[in-house]
């Protein structure tokens, strides 16, 4: 009898012993899904300008290294345009409709826009970059990255909406924040090293890059809202395709 106690006893010890740690393992599940839904939070549009506003002191001390031969003419408001043709077009655009936009609306179109390039020069080109710089800017972002950008994207959506018809209808690149996006948040190298690469093509690169055969100059500007880009670099660089349509496009 004493030993059906005791057997008992240890039996239920057992049970106890690993119901225990089934809690506990549940407990730290829990806590590490609660630590993932907090870092994927939402980040706000006034927390973005929070964030833009620590950055901006940043902004001089940014300098790719060892990248392009040349720099394009910058754009009033635009930092860092030279990440995007098409939407230094389209500020470029909205400045010269200045009169006929809100001031305010165009200031935030214009803040937002080289914020986000700002994201994007600290996710796909930190090679190039001071470490010095990076790491400043990282203890900035905290890994909001792509929260940031998203919230971004979500906002220059809705001023474009605001904007006049005749200007909204006319805007040389509506979409160049969206595609800004996919590459900050893709977390994919071989997008990041075809960007670079495209920018390359644009600008010459300090590495001698083929110039004459990778810029695509007799495509570029053949952007038409229907298949201009397409059917150019379809006939003149059907070898490399996918890029001439890519530098088409954000021309």
């Amino acid at each position: 009898m004493i030993f059906f106690y005791i057997n008992f006893i240890m039996k239920l010890s057992i049970k106890i012993i690993v119901i225990v740690v089934l809690i506990i393992l549940i407990i730290r599940l829990l806590y590490l899904i609660s630590n993932k839904n907090n870092n994927m939070k939402k980040v706000s549009i006034e927390q973005v300008l929070e964030y833009q506003k620590k950055s901006k002191t940043l902004y001089k001390s940014i300098e790719l290294k060892n990248l392009f031969k040349k720099y394009p003419k910058k754009v009033s408001g635009l930092s860092f345009g030279y990440i995007c043709p098409g939407a230094m077009k389209t500020i470029e655009y909205l400045n010269n409709n200045s009169s006929k936009i809100n001031k305010d609306l165009l200031n935030k179109i214009v803040l937002l826009t080289d914020f986000q390039f700002f994201v994007e020069i600290f996710v796909i080109y930190k090679e190039y970059i001071d470490e010095e710089i990076y790491n400043q800017i990282r203890q900035i972002l905290k890994n909001k990255s792509c929260e940031i950008s998203k919230t971004i994207t979500n906002e220059i959506t809705f001023l474009f909406g605001a904007l006049p018809k005749e200007i909204k209808n006319n805007l040389p690149d509506d979409f160049y924040h969206i595609r800004h996006n996919t590459l900050i948040c893709s977390k994919n190298k071989e997008l990041a090293n075809e960007r670079i690469m495209l920018l390359k093509s644009i600008y010459g690169s300090v590495e001698g890059f083929n110039n004459r055969n990778n810029n695509y100059s007799q495509c570029l500007g053949k952007k038409d809202g229907t298949s201009g880009c397409r059917d150019c670099c379809n006939s003149y660089f059907a070898g490399n395709y996918r890029n001439c349509v890519n530098a088409c496009m954000d021309f």
